[in-house]
């Protein structure tokens, strides 16, 4: 005989209130670690290899969270739309530029190169796509088993 009972006896009111719970200290967790990588790097003035484990387990883990949630529908997609697409790898570009030249011009008063940044923003441009392309993938995979479990 199989048991009713869901993960540690809870009721589906108590699992809501769990999973609420869970996905706030969740979020924190990452706020936080963020809040420490940029501690560490700006206040303290340590280099990215004293914490580069680190900060890759932080990146890595937003990114699949943000997947996760655009493949099993919790971030809601209607329909994706060509010119949101762009407008949004567009604004990651320009904070990720933004976010680099102050780093490196302010932050740590390397003063670089015009032919330096641009490479920087190559990078930028680069991992942006990347990153916009596993949304947008996730989005329409997400999408498409929400419709495939909504036909049966």
């Amino acid at each position: 005989m199989k048991s009713n009972k869901t993960f540690l006896n809870m009721d589906e009111r108590n699992m809501l209130v769990a999973l609420k719970i869970i996905a706030r200290m969740y979020f924190l967790t990452i706020i936080a670690m963020q809040v420490v990588v940029m501690y560490r790097q700006f206040v303290l003035g340590q280099s990215i290899y004293d914490f580069e484990d680190f900060a890759v387990i932080l990146t890595f883990n937003s990114l699949f969270l943000l997947c996760a949630l655009l493949y099993f529908g919790a971030i809601p997609v209607q329909q994706i739309k060509i010119k949101v697409i762009l407008l949004g790898y567009a604004a990651i570009v320009v904070l990720g530029s933004v976010f680099t030249y102050v780093k490196y011009n302010i932050f740590q008063g390397a003063e670089l190169s015009v032919s330096q940044m641009v490479d920087k923003i190559f990078i930028v441009i680069s991992v942006s796509g990347i990153i916009v392309f596993f949304f947008v993938m996730f989005s329409i995979l997400g999408k498409r088993k929400l419709d495939r479990e909504i036909e049966n």
